[in-house]
């Protein structure tokens, strides 16, 4: 009969031979991170340094497109584009020249960065949550419009000027908290910070309308920097069982 210490030592021997048999192939490892994803996220955004002395805070849209580059889905191309408005007026006025004011429209000037970039993104699994985080690169472009809009249930512009415009180069950087809550959707929670260089910008109430018809602008110049809290959730297309 075998001795117990024969035992223990078959039993240490046969471990890695089962735990190699449990070991799932790297198809199966990649189902938490499909080859491509895409979603949206709304930031709450708080600028900092000098352009943080002219603006309290603004808020953005963002969609993004991830493709997974290895089998595991620990590294991925991330592409990025957003829109972040950091003030905006509207005051009514009538439309024509006629004695009554038959036709009224609302003329807003909004201040805004579009911006969009290209870069790294990885995805570590941690239990449930996957910890992700990316670096991009790419450019942005800052501009201040008025526009003319329609009142209505829906309304929309119909007329549009731009005052000031300026781009440039700009990369940001991210981190967060993934939560899948479906097979094909996972929400997303995350700090960004977004750096745009020096710019020439308007801020709020920097167009004064002049008795001869014309506009007198205040056109601020810094660096300007932002950090932001995300929400977002990402979409990918549900994989179907593999026939047996």
């Amino acid at each position: 009969m075998p001795s117990l210490k024969n035992l223990r030592f078959l039993a240490l021997l046969a471990a890695p031979v089962a735990l190699g048999a449990q070991e799932p192939p790297a198809d199966t490892l990649a189902l938490g991170v499909p080859r491509v994803q895409f979603g949206v996220a709304l930031e709450a955004g708080v600028p900092t340094g000098a352009f943080g002395e002219r603006i309290d805070e603004g808020g953005a849209v963002h969609g993004f497109l991830r493709v997974r580059l290895d089998d595991s889905g620990l590294i991925g191309l991330r592409v990025q584009a957003g829109y972040f408005g950091y003030g905006d007026e509207t005051t009514r006025t009538c439309l024509g020249a006629g004695p009554a004011c038959r036709v009224q429209v609302g003329i807003t000037t909004a201040n805004a960065i579009l911006s969009w970039g290209v870069g790294p993104d990885i995805s570590l699994p941690v239990g449930i949550f996957r910890v992700t985080g990316h670096a991009l690169i790419g450019s942005s472009y800052f501009t201040t419009y008025s526009g003319a809009r329609k009142a209505g249930l829906f309304p929309d512009f119909f007329a549009v000027s731009e005052h000031l415009g300026d781009g440039g180069l700009a990369w940001s950087a991210g981190a967060g908290l993934a939560l899948p809550v479906s097979r094909s959707a996972a929400l997303e929670l995350g700090v960004t910070y977004q750096a745009h260089g020096d710019r020439n910008y308007l801020v709020r109430g920097g167009i004064t309308d002049q008795p001869d018809g014309s506009i007198l602008m205040d056109v601020q110049r810094s660096s300007v920097n932002l950090v932001g809290v995300r929400l977002g959730i990402t979409f990918t297309r549900s994989r179907k069982a593999p026939k047996s």
